[in-house]
């Protein structure tokens, strides 16, 4: 399927959700702060929907994963997220989540029969995460990650100019719906990671927490318990 198919099926989806809600355009486009000429371009695809857009979906409770690639994200016990949420200060959530990445990762490379797949690509982007987990976007952890040095063959993976990548990537400005149907298709991470509408490293450590053996979650969860005794 051509990406002008991948992009118009999914302002298909926006039309259909917006007629679930029983909303006409009008009031769509008063709930996300638009004009109605705004919002009718945008579900007909005649504008293209920014980043800034699909966070305004998601702020008014629509999936915006399901929207753009029709994927659902995966359920989550919440373990480890929802264990630091326990904490009141943000200092405090970040030194844990540190610490609990650092462990996590400990935990992953001692593994004697391996990862599938699908693991070893979030254990390769929290490694990514790791590295600066308060300044670098996505993209640049998926370009960390994947071992890609030089930002043009990613922009031309994406269809985009060097400059408007660099600007994606230097956290300037949201990749746009487009865009982010590329990213899903090359690399397989949900849009949403790539739109601070959720924290990223917290996702991926309850993916990867889920993923591991009950001995190993035991493990984390005693790593967890002796936490307490030191923040």
């Amino acid at each position: 399927m051509e990406y002008t198919e991948y992009y118009k099926a999914f302002c298909k989806r926006v039309s259909i959700y917006r007629k679930l809600l029983g909303y006409d355009q009008g009031l769509m486009a008063e709930k996300l702060g638009m004009t109605k000429p705004e919002y009718s371009n945008r579900e007909s695809g005649r504008s293209m929907m920014s980043g800034d857009d699909l966070k305004r979906f998601h702020n008014v409770g629509a999936d915006i994963d399901k929207l753009l690639v029709n994927v659902e994200r995966k359920d989550s016990k919440h373990i480890i997220s929802d264990y630091v949420a326990e904490f009141e200060r943000d200092s405090q959530k970040e030194y844990v989540r540190g610490v609990i990445s650092e462990y996590v990762l400990y935990l992953c490379e001692q593994r004697t029969d391996g990862a599938n797949d699908e693991l070893d690509k979030y254990i390769r982007l929290l490694k990514s995460i790791e590295k600066d987990s308060t300044s670098d976007s996505m993209l640049k952890c998926i370009r960390d990650a994947n071992d890609i040095k030089d930002q043009q063959i990613i922009s031309d993976s994406l269809g985009i100019s060097r400059f408007k990548y660099s600007k994606i990537e230097n956290n300037k400005e949201y990749p746009d719906a487009m865009v982010l149907i590329r990213l899903y298709d090359i690399y397989g991470y949900l849009p949403s990671m790539y739109l601070d509408v959720y924290d990223t490293q917290l996702i991926v450590l309850d993916y990867i927490y889920d993923s591991l053996s009950e001995s190993e979650q035991a493990q984390i969860l005693k790593f967890m318990d002796s936490i307490k005794q030191l923040v």
